[in-house]
């Protein structure tokens, strides 16, 4: 797998920084998407420095319960990934925080985000193209040596 020059969001400090996704317009298309399953959004974080991407909470209910999990989208890169929980800055385990995607999130695809499976958020780092990411990137990945794709895009790095 190949990796997008703004996937890790590092760039050099005299160049133009990446753009960002627009996290209304995600909040959007998952509430066009959502709806019609009965999953709702319960609230939005956007990334702040230093996590390096957006989350979602999303909530539906299923009989008299309801049902909550995480969308994280990454922060210059319309990826996204389901979690049950947004992992916070000590790290995670991709294995139990990742869950593969709800049937819905096919017409997130449709859109032109790209939906990440669960297996490949495991991608292992020694099987991620790294060659378009900036000098800068590099260096932090050097630096953080992360483990599998979800490490990539899901970080705290600063």
């Amino acid at each position: 797998m190949r990796l997008p020059k703004h996937a890790v969001g590092f760039w050099h400090a005299r160049s133009e920084p990446f753009p960002e996704i627009n996290v209304d317009t995600l909040a959007r298309a998952v509430r066009d998407s959502a709806i019609p399953s009965g999953v709702w959004i319960g609230h939005v974080d956007r990334a702040e420095y230093p996590r390096s991407f957006h989350a979602m909470r999303l909530r539906s209910r299923i009989g008299n319960r309801t049902d909550q999990y995480d969308l994280l989208c990454a922060q210059h890169l319309p990826w996204v990934a389901f979690c049950h929980v947004t992992p916070d800055y000590m790290g995670f385990e991709v294995n139990t925080v990742f869950r593969e995607p709800p049937p819905w999130a096919s017409l997130l695809a449709e859109l032109d985000y790209r939906v990440l499976s669960h297996a490949e958020l495991q991608t292992p780092s020694a099987e991620i193209d790294t060659s378009e990411l900036t000098p800068a990137a590099r260096g932090e990945v050097k630096y953080w040596r992360p483990n599998c794709l979800a490490e990539f895009l899901f970080n705290w790095w600063d």
